[in-house]
């Protein structure tokens, strides 16, 4: 069975937020002024699709001990894999990030405060080498 672990995207989010809003007020501006607008409404749609495919819904540790990172929309992107057994470190951060040492370099994962733990005792069940910083 899965394990999924809600994402926290943050401040990107809001940023992804303003840069559309911004958008939408340049074509109800163009539109205003009476030029033709279809171009616009083709950026803005190419727009959501790609903060929608660039914004990461969740992480799931599947059956085959992978650490999965699950996109909203997969279009322009393929979910990406993380082997347990490839990590050898975890360290907290902040409150809400968790960076993953792994054989050959590191990722930082951004998760929701409340699945932190939860995330880091299901990856050291899977694999009892992983070494957590602080720890002993």
């Amino acid at each position: 069975m899965e394990k999924k672990y809600k994402a926290d995207n943050g401040l990107g989010n809001l940023f992804w937020g303003i840069a559309l809003l911004f958008l939408l007020g340049f074509l109800f501006y163009r539109h205003r002024q009476g030029e033709i607008i279809w171009m616009d409404i083709f950026y803005i749609s190419f727009g959501i699709i790609f903060i929608l495919s660039t914004t990461i819904k969740e992480y799931v540790i599947t059956e085959l001990n992978f650490l999965e990172i699950r996109f909203v929309l997969r279009l322009f992107s393929k979910n990406r894999r993380i082997a347990v057994g490839d990590i050898i470190g975890l360290q907290k951060i902040k409150k809400n990030q968790l960076r993953i040492d792994k054989v050959r370099g590191f990722e930082v994962l951004r998760v929701k405060e409340s699945d932190m733990d939860a995330l880091i005792a299901e990856l050291k069940d899977r694999n009892p080498r992983i070494r957590i910083a602080g720890e002993d």
